[in-house]
């Protein structure tokens, strides 16, 4: 069991490290070319609001320049994109990460190489090998789960 852990942990790592999925912050535009609609609406609401504030006598430029460092602080926030780590522990967890990260062990197929590695190893239980050969007949792939499930069962990954 601790060979099929290994080949899922490289799997992981090699995911991990081609999608740059490192937990760090980068700038990407991602968010303003997929919701072009949602930057010209707080661009509209923020001209709105300039012209409520020059209109009233007892706001001024402390609340013009105020609204105006709010929505840039917005703008510089929305560009912002930050790509999780894939994690072993996550597996069949639900918490928190999983609101951002979604159920990655579900859709996330794994590389014909971890599968060959899990059919040739000579450590891995015949009803774990049947069963990755049946999700493969059905289903045509084998995701992280699938894996999991089939070695562990109901077992936490936490505690594997």
């Amino acid at each position: 069991m601790e060979e099929v852990k290994q080949i899922l942990l490289r799997e992981i790592e090699t995911l991990n490290r081609e999608e740059q999925r490192d937990n760090k912050p980068r700038f990407s535009f991602t968010f303003l070319k997929t919701h072009p609609g949602l930057w010209a609406s707080m661009y509209g609401c923020y001209l709105l609001t300039v012209a409520l504030i020059f209109t009233t006598d007892f706001l001024g430029w402390p609340a013009f320049w105020g609204a105006t460092l709010f929505v840039l602080l917005m703008s510089g926030l929305m560009l912002m994109d930050i790509n999780p780590r894939y994690r072993f522990e996550d597996i069949d967890t639900l918490d928190l990460r999983v609101c951002y990260n979604g159920e990655w062990y579900y859709v996330r197929t794994l590389s014909p190489e971890a599968i060959n590695d899990i059919l040739a190893s000579k450590t891995v239980p015949d009803t774990v090998k049947q069963g990755i050969n049946k999700l493969l007949s059905q289903k045509g792939e084998v995701d992280f789960y699938d894996v999991f499930h089939l070695t562990w069962g109901q077992k936490s990954a936490a505690s594997v």
